[in-house]
């Protein structure tokens, strides 16, 4: 079996199997939420949430498969060159629809009905993230081909499925590796602590309340040694595996890749889709805070989505014209960023728990600088996007003819 054969074969099983799992949780997540509707639990809405979002994923990667098998059965209609289509009153269109659907979503749950919750908050989250993706999508990808039908929805497939799942095993494996070492080293060196830490784990396994573990967590959430540790995980090591397996499905079509221009879109591509699985999966919120997560997915997304088209520019510059700086440059700019957004968001998480930390002042000292600075990082990251897009296109235009003045 060829290559041309081999990746339409691989991309069709990868996406087949996310079909079957995502077919399964929503299955599981609405019949669930039927179930604690009924019984009152309390928690109909959020499951109801994930149910929708497992059946819009569904939806999409069926999409996927169905272009990807054109590709497989020799259709020529698979090789078409997709453009993606944008106009900028989209950019009007999204910011009205999506205003509406948070403050809509915001009054549902003011309610406080779950069963109010459970009927419009699938529909609306869903109205809320992914309209904002599709266009920050059209912006970046503007006036720039793609290539082939067929491997346009094989990368969204995989970027959709294998890519996330590679990510969050290897930052499981990495967590868990330097939970072992630290606690081997305190057993060797400090066997008291040891077990401190254990009997205090056990006495939170017994805990439901999220006040009561909060009180509990309290001195280890504000100690120096452990935000410090917390924050190089997050804003270090998580990047640094995220900005090299998001553009995964980019890595395996490399050397097919035209340009670094279709690269920076194919890349863009890959965050999309991996902003959508991240943002759709974190809305799952069937509470009063459902407005607020909602709202901030939106930057998030953007930020996957930058950060991988300049990841896809630099790997398709390295297959394709041996410009193996540009990806490295590529690289540590998008981790950069990457590190930056994750260090400014978990501060701003623990700044607000403040209270319950022993520590009110970091609520008004704190908070406002570090949502500020997403805020400003944000634009940033928008602007990095559309001039990267207006570079791109006046890379792809050819420098006019120098005009030679004959002699009179």
């Amino acid at each position: 079996m060829n290559k041309q054969n081999w990746l339409p074969t691989l991309a069709l099983a990868i996406i087949g199997l996310g079909i079957l799992f995502l077919l399964l949780g929503a299955a599981a997540a609405g019949l669930g939420s039927l179930f604690d509707l009924f019984s009152d639990q309390g928690t109909a809405a959020s499951e109801m949430i994930s149910a929708a979002v497992f059946g819009f994923l569904v939806l999409i990667l069926g999409i996927c498969f169905w272009f990807v098998l054109q590709k497989s059965r020799g259709l020529e209609s698979a090789d078409a060159q997709v453009t993606f289509p944008f106009a900028l009153w989209q950019v009007g269109l999204v910011i009205v629809t999506t205003g509406i659907g948070v403050g809509v979503g915001g009054l549902v749950t003011l309610a406080e009905m779950e069963w109010l919750n459970w009927l419009f908050l699938p529909l609306l989250t869903l109205l809320v993230i992914v309209p904002p993706i599709v266009v920050f999508y059209g912006l970046g990808s503007r006036g720039l081909t793609a290539g082939p039908r067929w491997r346009f929805f094989a990368i969204f497939g995989l970027s959709l499925t294998a890519g996330p799942f590679l990510m969050i095993v290897t930052e499981m494996v990495l967590l868990l590796v330097i939970v072992i070492v630290g606690l081997t080293y305190l057993a060797t060196t400090q066997p008291d602590l040891i077990q401190e830490i254990t009997q205090f784990a056990s006495v939170v396994r017994q805990t439901t309340d999220e006040d009561t573990l909060l009180g509990l967590l309290a001195p280890y959430l504000s100690s120096p040694v452990l935000i410090g540790l917390g924050l190089t995980y997050i804003a270090m090591l998580v990047p640094l595996i995220e900005e090299l397996f998001k553009p995964l499905a980019v890595w395996l079509f490399a050397r097919q890749i035209d340009s670094p221009a279709q690269g920076f879109v194919l890349g863009m591509l890959s965050g999309t889709a991996f902003g959508l699985f991240e943002s759709l999966s974190a809305s799952a919120e069937g509470n009063t805070g459902w407005a607020v997560v909602v709202a901030a997915r939106s930057g998030t997304s953007l930020l996957h989505m930058t950060t991988s088209a300049l990841m896809g520019w630099g790997i398709a510059s390295a297959f394709k014209e041996k410009k193996i700086g540009r990806l490295a440059a590529a690289y540590f700019t998008a981790v950069l960023i990457h590190g930056v957004w994750n260090a400014l968001a978990a501060g701003a998480g623990l700044a607000s728990i403040g209270e319950y930390l022993g520590r009110p002042e970091w609520l008004f000292n704190y908070t406002p600088a570090l949502i500020c600075g997403l805020f400003i990082l944000g634009m940033m990251v928008l602007a990095i996007l559309i001039r990267s897009n207006r570079k791109m296109r006046a890379a792809m235009v050819p420098p006019p003819e120098e005009q030679v003045q004959l002699p009179s």
